[in-house]
């Protein structure tokens, strides 16, 4: 069996390439069964979830088991962690069945977000977007501004709570060489200029959430959500038309949603309808079917 490292996973993987992946997975007649998560009592009635989110090539469908895999992602999210939740990913054959990969879960994840929500982009996104406002600050905000400039042609980005680190490392990507990226504290006023908007977390620092309850993006723009804790205003859920990456499983039902990545990429659901309409993307709490997509593209590439 193979173990490959978070090194080997950047190393073997570029932006375009893994959304070409993930939009041919959401094409694809994958198997992906949906498990609950298994709840780890804590102290102080406090829990932590043990997620199993398992993944197979439909080999019936295909006539054949000599191609294809059988993979899971375990997740452990405990409340004495701080930042993104333990995980692994385990690869089988699937002519055989026997283990034929164990990769870094933690990285995968990165990877998975930010191609995810590029792919999501560049359905949702007008086509001459070109000025980003990233609000809050996340661990992934370099590996995402860096899938977004695979499909989208930035001039502008301004960062607004994010980390000194976070914004070094923004200012080192290649992909954004030619693009202005800046700071402000005025989150009201720079919206009424951006193309699209990216509520990435909570404030570096404090911790604390931007109060966003006087949210009001202009006309045409995409709002992508990273964070899911974030509190948007009643009115742009109501008002925007509504995506996620898997409606089997929404991560709020009591919402209106228009279209999933299956729908999108499949072509069974409008994307944007018109130049001036605002979208907004949220992902759901399923991932294995990127994860195994992924996990697959790496093993035979490293």
């Amino acid at each position: 069996m193979r173990i490959i490292s978070s090194d080997e996973i950047d190393a073997c993987l570029e932006d375009r390439a893994v959304l070409e992946t993930l939009r041919r997975a959401f094409r694809s007649n994958t198997i992906t069964p949906r498990t609950p998560d298994l709840d780890i009592p804590r102290l102080n009635q406090l829990s932590g979830a043990l997620s199993i989110q398992p993944a197979w090539t439909d080999f019936a469908a295909q006539g054949d088991v000599t191609r294809g895999y059988i993979g899971c992602t375990l997740a452990l999210n405990l409340p004495e962690q701080s930042g993104l939740s333990s995980s692994l990913y385990i690869l089988f054959s699937g002519s055989g069945g026997q283990p034929i990969a164990l990769l870094d879960g933690m990285r995968l994840k990165v990877w998975r977000s930010a191609g995810i929500h590029a792919l999501a982009a560049n359905y949702l996104s007008r086509e001459d977007t070109s000025r980003l406002l990233v609000i809050g600050d996340d661990p992934r905000l370099a590996r995402l501004l860096s899938a977004y400039a695979s499909v989208r042609k930035f001039t502008s980005i301004l960062l607004a709570g994010t980390s000194p680190e976070t914004r070094k490392r923004i200012s080192g990507l290649p992909a954004l060489k030619k693009v202005h990226v800046g700071v402000t504290d005025e989150i009201y006023a720079a919206q009424e200029g951006a193309d699209m908007i990216l509520v990435a977390g909570p404030e570096s620092g404090t911790g604390t959430y931007h109060a966003l309850t006087y949210l009001d993006p202009p006309a045409g723009c995409h709002i992508d959500v990273l964070d899911p804790a974030a509190t948007l205003p009643t009115e742009l859920l109501q008002e925007a038309r509504l995506f996620s990456s898997d409606l089997g499983t929404p991560p709020r039902t009591e919402l209106e949603w228009a279209a999933d990545l299956k729908d999108l990429t499949q072509g069974t659901r409008a994307g944007r309808r018109y130049y001036g309409q605002r979208t907004l993307f949220l992902p759901g709490p399923r991932t294995g079917l990127a994860d195994f997509a992924l996990a697959a593209h790496i093993f035979l590439r490293t």
